[in-house]
């Protein structure tokens, strides 16, 4: 039994590339302004936490879920595929996903943790969902479930999506000085090029989704088990 690490690093790429921490940032600062240094850095961890539950869950009860409504995987990896380059062709575009103002929500406690957790009641959503974890990073996780092969591959792609989590959160929590180093250019960049790895990730799903549908309609050389 060996372990798949061409797979644990595709879905590492696809999941960070989905979640884009970087074109994110913004939309978090907007949220957290009216919030002290201390209590953004809790509120970074607390979210990115959050945001690793919502994957891991719909990772495991994925498939249970799409069989309660007689959805096939080639369907899902289909439609999946759509949703994905729709994302793509935004953040190509350079357009965020979330173009609300900050909330105003403020704490009524001076330990900064217990802020954090009082604030995270009105930022779960939309920030961790659908900000974060949407749809299109929902979909990404399903489909990703579906590939591993033996036990220790999942549990490799459990630890690429930690880290994808943690990257995120280490955005979140230098988000100023982040902000500060790559300016509207920099993120737009940053955005952009994470944009065109989801739209060659979301054809490979569409891809494959219509080589299970139709056998032998594709060159095996341009699918991945």
């Amino acid at each position: 039994m060996s372990i798949d690490f061409p797979l644990i690093l595709n879905f590492f790429i696809a999941v960070l590339a989905i979640l884009n921490p970087i074109g994110n940032v913004p939309i978090y600062l907007e949220h957290v302004n009216q919030d002290s240094t201390d209590v953004q850095k809790n509120i970074a961890k607390l979210l990115t936490l959050s945001i690793f539950i919502i994957c891991v869950f719909f990772f495991f009860i994925g498939q249970p879920f799409l069989s309660l409504f007689g959805i096939s995987i080639p369907a899902f990896r289909i439609a999946g595929g759509i949703l994905i380059m729709t994302i793509g062709f935004r953040m190509l575009h350079g357009k965020s996903k979330f173009d609300n103002e900050g909330l105003e929500t403020k704490a009524t406690t001076t330990n900064s943790f217990k802020q954090a957790t009082e604030r995270l009641s009105s930022l779960i959503v939309p920030l961790a969902m659908p900000i974060f974890a949407g749809p299109g990073a929902i979909t990404t996780v399903i489909l990703y479930a579906q590939k591993p092969h033996n036990f220790i591959t999942v549990v490799g792609m459990i630890i690429a999506l930690a880290a994808a989590c943690f990257v995120i959160g280490l955005a979140l929590y230098m988000s100023r000085w982040v902000f500060r180093i790559l300016k509207n250019n920099g993120m737009q960049i940053v955005s952009r090029t994470m944009g065109l790895i989801l739209c060659a990730i979301a054809v490979q799903f569409v891809i494959q989704g219509i080589a299970q549908l139709i056998p032998g309609l594709i060159d095996p050389t341009y699918l991945h088990s």
